[in-house]
């Protein structure tokens, strides 16, 4: 049984990409506003953060860019996409219903992605492979601290769905309701509701750590 990770060596090397240094590199895709919905309001957010409602959404996709290009794997680097840049290619792709090894998620529809378009997406970046968050869903949940000082209150539950493929359309896994969750908060923390980007960051860290695992999980020949 091979690993994951050594068919994406190989195919790194198969690229001929000029690349800086010997890890694997992963595009990130963040999911567009139409991609994002939350049972807690845009303003309870705000007001968690400090910013306008209209800011919520481009807050959360620069954080959760950021934490993956600050994320340290040993054989992995996360590129974040330029928003920009990615305007040309956007009609190429849509988010909709799929199954991967017959599970259901909200998936990528490259029908529209030509090959060549793609890879030369990924090249641009010098990226082997790209993830595409396809839904990001926050819940409402409630956090409980059990014990004599007993503390119930709103918590919220962040759950992410992905798709990857590598540098020839070709797709590596998909895989819905990855939940990233955070370390137990302390009271201070717990009121503000996992929406604060500070307490959320972490949260992220470990969804992309789950990500990893997606990646260095094994496969049958």
């Amino acid at each position: 049984m091979k690993h994951l990770i050594s068919i994406l060596l190989i195919l790194s090397f198969i690229s001929g990409l000029a690349q800086t240094s010997n890890k694997i590199r992963v595009l990130v895709i963040p999911p567009s506003r139409f991609e994002f919905v939350s049972e807690f309001s845009l303003e309870e957010i705000a007001k968690k953060n400090e910013i306008t409602a209209p800011m919520v959404f481009v807050t959360y996709e620069k954080a959760l860019l950021n934490t993956f290009e600050k994320f340290y794997d040993e054989n992995l680097e996360f590129i974040a996409v330029n928003p920009s840049g990615l305007k040309p290619y956007k009609k190429m792709f849509k988010y909709e219903y799929g199954k991967f090894d017959g599970k259901r998620y909200n998936a990528v529809n490259l029908k529209y992605f030509q090959e060549i378009e793609f890879t030369n997406l990924l090249k641009s970046y010098g990226a082997d492979f790209v993830i595409f968050i396809t839904w990001y869903d926050i819940q409402k949940e409630s956090f409980t601290r059990k014990g004599k000082q007993s503390k119930r209150a709103p918590y919220a539950a962040h759950y992410l769905d992905f798709d990857i493929y590598n540098l020839f359309k070709q797709q590596i896994a998909g895989v819905g309701k990855v939940k990233a969750e955070a370390d137990t908060p302390n009271d201070q923390e717990v009121s503000f509701s996992l929406l604060r980007v500070k307490e959320l960051e972490m949260a992220y860290a470990n969804f992309i750590g789950k990500v990893v695992d997606v990646l260095n999980k094994p496969i049958e020949p």
